[in-house]
């Protein structure tokens, strides 16, 4: 019997067009359905429409566009290179506001604490250093801020120092701080002003074989019952290296006077260090409510502070 094979090839006419006519169907039926919400459609991109609004001159939001991130943060100075760091609104606000001061004062009649007080403008430092008539007023290479500027940065301490949402700052428990130091000669003249070739941030020269004082202050700026005063501190003492950067191994001597009027420790440094060290020294303080002593200069403390702690053997 002769069999009939069919020809697959017949089908597939058949099944092509089958398919072609169900895309189609597909294709107007999604046409006839609602397209989704495009949730962007209503925004109004026109530059017209933005909000141009400029930020209160008085508050830390127009402080820091106005002054600090266009004058102060400039490359090596408060770009983050070291405090202030005004690089952005919030590293300004939380390195000025309740924040210690490092440095030796520019007046060399009163030390200032802390950088900024919340409602108190006297207490301030930043002040100073934008008032001062010395050279070393702030911003140090660039002008002068105008009167008008100053009062900006005075209006908002006299507020409080609120934050970027109108927060007033609450006072912590700050360890105590160390402001300066001065080193004496045996006929109290100063030694720490004759420096080294001459430059202001060089280790300071001292004689072999002889005892210097070094007079330290430091207080305590915690509020009411929590400051300590600091005839009371149970840490006061010097640590000695002849590495920077490397205390691990240092020398200690505590100190053994109280000057009231001056909120100065005095420590006796016997000079035993043969002629051409230099030592380098930082100051160790507590109040009791810290584990961690306050040092000045730290580890991470920027490479001039070092070198203005130090001295040099002749």
């Amino acid at each position: 019997m002769m069999m009939i094979r069919r020809n697959k090839n017949f089908a597939y006419p058949a099944l092509v067009i089958t398919t072609l006519i169900l895309l189609l169907v597909y294709s107007c039926t999604k046409t006839n359905d609602p397209k989704p919400e495009n949730p962007y459609d209503s925004v109004n991109y026109d530059s017209a429409h933005n909000n141009t609004t400029e930020p209160d001159p008085n508050s830390i939001t127009g402080l820091h566009k106005n002054i600090f991130s266009v004058k102060c943060a400039n490359p090596g100075c408060h770009d983050g290179t070291f405090e202030p760091d005004y690089r952005t609104i919030q590293s300004t606000y939380s390195t000025l506001v309740y924040q210690p001061v490092n440095k030796v004062t520019l007046d060399s009649i009163k030390f200032y604490s802390l950088r900024v007080v919340p409602h108190d403008v006297s207490n301030s430092w930043i002040i100073e250093r934008l008032t001062t008539q010395t050279t070393e007023y702030m911003p140090s290479n660039g002008e002068r801020l105008s009167q008008e500027e100053i009062d900006h940065v005075k209006n908002w301490i006299n507020a409080g120092c609120p934050d970027v949402d109108g927060h007033l700052p609450v006072k912590p428990n700050l360890q105590p701080n160390i402001i300066a130091y001065v080193a004496l000669d045996a006929a109290n003249n100063r030694l720490d002003t004759v420096r080294m070739g001459g430059i202001a941030i060089n280790p300071f020269l001292v004689d072999p074989a002889t005892t210097m004082n070094v007079l330290f202050v430091a207080t305590d700026t915690a509020d009411g019952a929590d400051a300590t005063d600091p005839s009371l501190f149970p840490v006061k003492e010097i640590h000695f290296s002849l590495n920077k950067d490397n205390f691990s191994g240092a020398s200690v001597i505590a100190a053994t006077f109280y000057i009231a009027a001056f909120n100065a420790w005095v420590v006796p440094v016997p000079v035993s260090w043969p002629s051409g060290t230099t030592v380098y020294f930082r100051v160790n303080v507590n109040d009791g409510d810290h584990v961690q002593n306050s040092e000045f200069p730290r580890t991470s403390s920027i490479d001039y502070y070092k070198t203005i702690y130090a001295f040099h053997v002749r």
